[in-house]
């Protein structure tokens, strides 16, 4: 009868289990000494945890092998028989820490890269926000330029045209040869440069056209879109955009075309129920650019439909929002249009157009935003 001798296999077993602790315990150190650099790294984390896993793993693993050959060679093999279950429960627990780090640390670098992707939308909304705040700062000084000079111009003409009357009176009065005549005549030329200063006065207006460049109106509207998704979908409401194929250059400010459309498809979101659509189509018509935004929904009611635009009126804020007016403010200051078409339980309408051509902006709407 031939045997073969298991001397080399437990010695290969063995050298194994001792090279898996050291390689396990110098994966450990490693990863210790990535911790010490930085300790807010998820994947420093991860690689801690699962290195500290692995070789509490390999330890009792390999620890057990050990001991059942040196138990089997000294003919203690009964002994090996009561503690294998302890070892083989030992293994059990760290395969299922191994298994439940790798788990948590996935879902945790999904969440690490959706806060990065919010971060950053954050720091774009932010930045977004310090531009278009610059921007109305320039609307309003503007504002307030027109009406301190309005007012001076009021002021002012006044006397001037009072002064006036009275010197032409005193000439038609003064017989040609009088010399008082040439200094009435002087009296009256100085009042004629002061009417001419205040004219100059009154023709100040706001020059939107500093803070106006030209712009594609294509980007804009999906920027806005993509800002209303998130209550979109957590209301199960489908916002469709359908862009047109080509560019539709307008002369605008793309900020405040972003905040009229904002406030339109939020009203459009909050006013559809579950399943309901929007569909937010662009295209150049004979008239200008323009965006159409429809919805399935439950409609606006003919009376309220009638004050939709007017401030003064009170509106239910669940039913249309306090934006409106601000839409419509924004949208005439580029020179535009907006009209909202409903009908009670066939959705509703809204369609802006804004010209392609405004190479001067002249009368412009007055006021200030109030965003």
């Amino acid at each position: 009868m031939i045997t073969i001798s298991m001397l080399p296999v437990w010695l290969f077993d063995f050298g194994g289990a001792v090279a898996l602790i050291l390689l396990s315990g110098l994966c450990l150190k490693h990863a210790l000494a990535l911790a010490r650099i930085d300790r807010e790294s998820p994947l420093v984390i991860f690689l801690l945890w699962f290195c500290g896993a692995l070789f509490a793993l390999a330890l009792s693993r390999s620890s057990g092998h050990i001991l059942k050959h040196l138990l089997t060679l000294s003919g203690r093999e009964d002994i090996w028989r009561l503690l294998a279950p302890f070892s083989g429960s030992v293994n059990s627990m760290a395969f299922i820490v191994i298994a439940s780090v790798t788990l948590f640390f996935n879902r945790i670098e999904t969440i690490m890269e959706r806060m990065v992707r919010d971060r950053e939308k954050i720091e774009k909304n932010s930045q977004d926000l310090f531009r278009l705040n610059k921007e109305i700062e320039a609307v309003i000084a503007e504002r307030t330029k027109a009406a301190m000079a309005l007012r001076i111009a009021h002021e002012v003409r006044n006397p001037i045209t009072i002064i006036g009357g009275m010197v032409r009176r005193l000439l038609n009065a003064y017989p040609a040869e009088e010399e008082g005549r040439l200094k009435l005549i002087h009296i009256l030329d100085q009042a004629r440069k002061l009417e001419n200063l205040v004219s100059k006065f009154e023709s100040v207006r706001p020059e939107s056209r500093k803070i106006f460049a030209p712009l594609d109106l294509n980007p804009i509207v999906a920027e806005a879109v993509e800002s209303l998704q998130h209550e979109a979908r957590a209301k199960e409401v489908s916002l469709s955009p359908d862009l047109s194929q080509i560019p539709l250059f307008f002369h605008g400010n793309s900020s405040l075309i972003k905040i009229a459309l904002a406030h339109l498809l939020r009203n459009a979101v909050n006013a559809c129920a579950k399943n309901n659509r929007i569909i937010i189509a662009t295209e150049m018509t004979s008239a200008g650019c323009q965006v159409k935004i429809t919805d399935d929904g439950p409609g606006i009611s003919k009376e309220m439909l009638e004050v939709i635009f007017d401030p003064y009126q009170h509106i239910n804020r669940q039913s249309t929002g306090l934006g409106l007016p601000y839409v419509k403010q924004i949208i005439n200051e580029h020179m535009g249009t907006v009209t909202v078409t409903s009908e009670q339980g066939a959705g509703t309408t809204i369609l802006i157009v804004l010209p392609t051509h405004l190479g001067e902006l002249t009368g412009v709407a007055g006021g200030a935003y109030a965003i």
